[in-house]
């Protein structure tokens, strides 16, 4: 491997490819050792197939990997000659009844899977260009599965034991590393033989494949075609399912995994469940009932091991989004969740948090009967967890469960009081006490977070009952922005002003007004005024000035979009107020000259700024800045919109020129400064995509109306306001050529 990756010695490699693919694929062949370990332990199986980078096996199997990286075509070509040697090898082999036959043929076949990915891109592109692959993937599936897979060619009940289970275990997993580039027809005949395989007194190799293979065709099979093949599917993970439940319910005894169902072969069948249960909503509902309670077992004996854990709830959440199955499912978790919430200090670690992730999980898609019995039953034991935990973890969860309560039940629920049954008290001052004690300053940061999005909905789905406790949120919300010493805490806790911003900005700016600022934590009365920029008076100029400073900090497309979008609200509101803020503008060249040649600003240096102080800065008005991070914000989707324009033009052989532009990219960035407002960071993130096209995973910022804002046309609206009263001019003299120009193309 080494001459491989050496760009002037892998050359003297070329012309002996074919031999040395066809030596490679002789050391992959399993060795007595191995094939005595994996016979019956999946879980070592699964593990040595995804871990294993020492032996002979995984090293020739790298090597290939970076041979057909290294030389493209003329390594398939050089490929697809070893695999015909070797396969014919097998079938003489067996034809003269040598009993390790079979041997030759797995390792061939899975020297093929290893580089698959590649085998597939290059037959696609040939068929683009109309000529002969350099390795006909598709017709090396048809032999696997006629030869290997069919019906006729291995009776099922035969390969239960020996070395042909193995091999016909490394054909249904090749068959599924060859999947994306499969015919249509291929499905059906993969997925018998995967059904085929998933008895649980089939060999450990056999029930991998099956799994791995179901995963990959279930999505690829037309629906007629698919369709005869559910419930066998259901039956046989069901019951692959059932044996790892009935094995973890017995731990204790010391025979937990005797069917050897361990950690990675529980992750597949999962993940097989998972694709079967997405593919027909029918299937998913007729077999809902046997599924579910295996699976909510599954979950509780591994909610320690975050992977398993998260795949089960993945199974369980699939099925939640099928109406149909909600109403049973709901009655089959939600009092076994309930038990958990109501005494959590007795609880495992990692089985409180799981247990609120996943009832969040069920909530989401829950009717209004099924939201109010799930409120009824737990929503005063989240709300417990929220004022009583220290945990962060724990924390998160609960405060997006309250989330999904409040999505679930909305208005009605504040009716439905904290027992469900109108009484425990008042509902939505359960919420604000939740989202008090998250600011607690007392809790960590890391806590805080989590009350801006649920802050976020209330003040959203509740407008009318928010309204009087309003006063109550702002000054709870700046103290702790104050307090707040990480950037992605204050950056989170803007939403919250953001989100008022948009529905009155007047209201806010005078509430803002009315409020005196926060007292500084002790630690920082000292820092305060050292920069030249006078400690703030009012809550209105610590939330701008902060607001100004992080705006750069604001992570997420959809926060992203609101506080944008905010910013343009509250400058052509017009405000006055907002006009006798200052914030901080320029730094400000020492006293005693020193500046540099020329009459330019001297270098900053270690030296200087230790005689100097701390550095200063001018004031600046809140308007003019508030116009530059919108200008920024424009910059930014201008210079996305533009390298998406050049990738489209860009060729395979331009990789290094691209890092090149990549490099002269996280120099600049929008504003002119180092990544300006909206750094290199958020262009990265964004740059695939563009800045309003970003999908979100959270469903409440899914259905918000600010998502459907497109943020440049909402900033050039506003703007345009602005200058129809002549305020713009005079705001805009004060921004620098660069940002002038985009907002002057915005306009435009």
């Amino acid at each position: 491997m080494t001459l491989v990756e050496h760009p002037r010695l892998s050359a003297t490699l070329e012309s002996g490819l074919a031999e040395m693919i066809y030596r490679a694929i002789g050391y992959m062949r399993m060795t007595a050792s191995q094939e005595e370990s994996w016979g019956d332990d999946p879980n070592q199986y699964v593990a040595d197939e995804d871990d294993d980078m020492s032996s002979a096996r995984a090293t020739c199997g790298m090597l290939l990997d970076e041979l057909v990286d290294r030389f493209g075509d003329d390594a398939q070509r050089a490929l697809s000659v070893a695999v015909e040697r070797r396969l014919s090898e097998a079938e003489l082999a067996r034809a003269n009844g040598e009993a390790n036959w079979w041997k030759t043929r797995e390792a061939t076949l899975l020297a093929v899977g290893v580089v698959s990915d590649a085998l597939i891109e290059g037959e696609a592109a040939a068929r683009s260009e109309n000529v002969a692959p350099s390795f006909a993937a598709s017709v090396f599936l048809a032999n696997v599965l006629e030869r290997d897979l069919s019906s006729g060619a291995t009776a099922a009940g035969a390969v239960t034991d020996g070395g042909e289970s193995f091999l016909r275990g490394r054909a249904l997993w090749v068959a599924a590393r060859l999947a994306p580039g499969a015919p249509p027809a291929a499905a059906g005949a993969a997925l018998a033989a995967a059904l085929a395989s998933l008895r649980p007194t089939a060999s450990a190799p056999l029930r991998v494949g099956a799994c791995r293979a179901l995963a990959q065709y279930v999505p690829l099979a037309p629906k007629d075609v698919l369709r005869p093949f559910l419930a066998p599917a259901y039956q046989g993970l069901g019951s692959l399912l059932e044996s790892a439940a009935g094995s973890t319910a017995g731990a204790g005894s010391g025979d937990a995994l005797e069917d050897g169902y361990a950690e990675d072969a529980l992750h597949l069948v999962l993940e097989a469940m998972l694709v079967v249960v997405k593919a027909d909503a029918d299937a998913a509902t007729q077999w809902s009932s046997a599924l579910a309670p295996a699976t909510l077992r599954v979950w509780a004996e591994k909610v320690a091991d975050p992977l398993l854990a998260a795949d089960a709830r993945d199974v369980l959440e699939a099925l939640a989004a099928v109406p149909a199955c909600v109403p049973s499912l709901h009655a089959l978790a939600v009092p076994t969740l309930a038990s958990v919430l109501a005494s959590p200090a007795t609880q495992p670690p990692m089985l409180v948090e799981s247990t609120l992730d996943l009832l969040a999980v069920l909530l989401r898609p829950a009717a209004a009967s099924e939201a109010h019995a799930a409120h009824a039953a737990c929503f005063r034991h989240v709300v417990a967890i929220a004022l009583t935990s220290d945990d962060v973890g724990a924390l998160q969860s609960a405060a997006e469960c309250l989330r999904a309560f409040l999505r679930a039940g909305g208005d009605d629920a504040l009716r439905w009081g904290v027992d469900g049954q109108g009484g425990g008290g008042d509902v939505l001052r359960q919420y604000l006490d939740a989202a008090a004690r998250l600011l607690s300053p007392i809790l960590e940061d890391g806590a805080a977070v989590f009350a801006a999005p649920l802050l976020g909905q209330m003040l959203r789905r509740l407008p009318t009952r928010m309204a009087p406790v309003l006063p109550e949120i702002v000054s709870a919300t700046a103290t702790r922005i104050r307090a707040a010493r990480q950037p992605n805490l204050i950056a989170a806790l803007l939403s919250v002003f953001a989100r008022l911003a948009h529905a009155d900005a007047n209201a806010l700016v005078a509430l803002l007004a009315s409020m005196p600022a926060p007292p500084a934590p002790s630690g920082q009365h000292s820092e305060e005024g050292a920069d030249g920029i006078p400690p703030p008076t009012t809550a209105l100029e610590l939330v701008t000035r902060l607001w100004i400073a992080h705006q750069s900090d604001v992570q997420g497309a959809f926060d992203i979009k609101l506080t944008t979008s905010a910013l343009a609200v509250l400058l052509a509101s017009g405000n006055p107020a907002l006009g006798s803020v200052g914030v901080k503008g320029e730094p400000v060249a020492p006293e005693g000259g020193g500046g540099g040649q020329n009459g330019g600003a001297a270098i900053r240096t270690r030296a200087r700024a230790k005689a100097a102080g701390p550095e200063k800065f001018s004031l600046a008005p809140l308007p003019v800045k508030m116009l530059d991070a919108l200008a920024d914000f424009v910059l930014e989707a201008q210079e996305a919109a533009s390298a998406r324009e050049d990738d489209e033009w860009e060729d395979d052989d331009g990789d290094d020129e691209d890092d090149e532009d990549d490099d002269d990219d996280d120099e600049g960035g929008g504003g002119g400064g180092a990544g300006g407002m909206f750094g290199g960071d958020l262009l990265e993130r964004l740059l695939n995509k563009g800045l309003d096209d970003v999908d979100d995973d959270d469903a409440d910022e899914t259905e918000d109306p600010i998502s459907a804002i497109d943020t440049q046309a909402f900033i050039a609206e506003r703007l345009k306001a602005l200058h129809a009263v002549g305020q713009l001019a005079p705001l805009a003299a004060g921004v620098n050529p660069r940002r002038q120009r985009a907002l002057m193309t915005l306009l435009r």
